[in-house]
This record gives C-alpha cells, sequence and structure tokens, in this order.
C-alpha cells in the first residue's frame, strides 16, 4: 500500500479490509531522480531496516533513496490533505505499508530485513542488489548511460550459472542505501542493505 501506514476504513470496503494485515510500514523507496541505473521498481523499506554487512568504500553500488512526493502546478490540490495535518504533500517523504488479505497466499521481498514478519516463513535472505547507478566508460572511452532495473533479493549464497565470464553486457551489484529523505539514524549513508523473502 504506498502512501499509507495503515488500513483506509471506509464504509464501502470495510469487509474487504478487515481481513488485511500491515504487516510491514515504513518508507517508500526508490533509485535518484538524477541519476541512471540502479533499480527501476519502488520499494517498501520497513521503519526499522536490519543490517548483514556494510562498507566504508564507495565500490560500484546500485543505490536507493527515500521518495518524496512531488507534485505542483495544477496538481498540488488533487489528493486530499485529511492524513496530513493539512499540510502539502510535496516534497515531504511517502510513506508505505506491506499489507497480507487473509485466506490467500502470498509471498513478498522484504528489503531492509534479515528476518520475515512474525507469521511468515522465511524463503530466503541475502543483499538488494540491482544494475549499479553510475554511467560507465565503456571500452572505446565514452560514457554509456546505467538504465534501471528491478531490485532483487539475491541469496547470501548464491550459483553461477553456465556462459562467458566477463562479457560486460548487464551487471549485478550490492545496493547501498543513500539518507536525506531517509532518517539517516535509521538508514546510515553508504550501507548495503539485506533482504529476505518470506510466505505466508
Amino acid at each position: 500500500m504506498i502512501a499509507r501506514t495503515t488500513v483506509p476504513k471506509h464504509d464501502i470496503i470495510v469487509t474487504y479490509l478487515q481481513c488485511m494485515l500491515c504487516e510491514i510500514s515504513g518508507y517508500l523507496a526508490s533509485h535518484h531522480s538524477a541519476k541512471g541505473g540502479g533499480g527501476s521498481n519502488i520499494l517498501c523499506l520497513p521503519e526499522t531496516p536490519q543490517w548483514r554487512n556494510h562498507s566504508a568504500g564507495r565500490p560500484n553500488s546500485g543505490w536507493l533513496y527515500g521518495t518524496a512526493y512531488y507534485l505542483g502546478g495544477d496538481h498540488v490540490n488533487f489528493f486530499s490533505t485529511a492524513n496530513t495535518g493539512g499540510r502539502e504533500l510535496s516534497l515531504n517523504p511517502a510513506p508505505c505499508a506491506v499489507c497480507y488479505v487473509q485466506q490467500r497466499s502470498a509471498a513478498v521481498m522484504v528489503p531492509a530485513a534479515v528476518a520475515c514478519p512474525v507469521g511468515w516463513t522465511q524463503e530466503y535472505g541475502g543483499y538488494l542488489m540491482s544494475e549499479h547507478s553510475y554511467d560507465v566508460d565503456d571500452i572505446s572511452g565514452f560514457s554509456q548511460p546505467r538504465h534501471p532495473t528491478s531490485y532483487v533479493c539475491v541469496d547470501q549464497a548464491p550459483e553461477i550459472a553456465t556462459g562467458a565470464v566477463n562479457a560486460r553486457q548487464a551487471w549485478l551489484v550490492l545496493v547501498k542505501v543513500g539518507c536525506g529523505t531517509l532518517p539517516c539514524s535509521q538508514f546510515p549513508e553508504g550501507w548495503e542493505l539485506a533482504c529476505v523473502v518470506c510466505s505466508k
């Protein structure tokens, strides 16, 4: 559920939503709006992240940043401010929630976590990976823009497929977090994000 941390209680759909349980609430996150590469999908990071390992260096990495609302002109009044205390949305961080509807099977990738929410089964855990976030010089010396890929959770003990080595065609690199919109006290700048895949 994007831009909400709780289940809405609208009379028309209350019977459906009463079965919905929000398992994770936190911050909406994606790649930097001014950079190429990284991931293309928007993720929901939990309010309290969990970490595996991190490095102080800045090797080739994908980066993940907090996502803010960006509304201007005619779009400013499209959304109600009933849940914002009257504050305009634009330039404020966007929240999120991951919810579960009982009586349905589900699987979810949880970034910034090393364990599944209570009641879920961990299928595997590892690190968040994507294409890296910066343009790279190709073998001819020209800068090649990177295009975003999906953020994926790669098992902590990955395997290697059969194929050419160092073909330089597409990359998976660890994803580091960039704080600012995300609170730096919870998401230290440059730390690599862990992840788990959970089912229920």
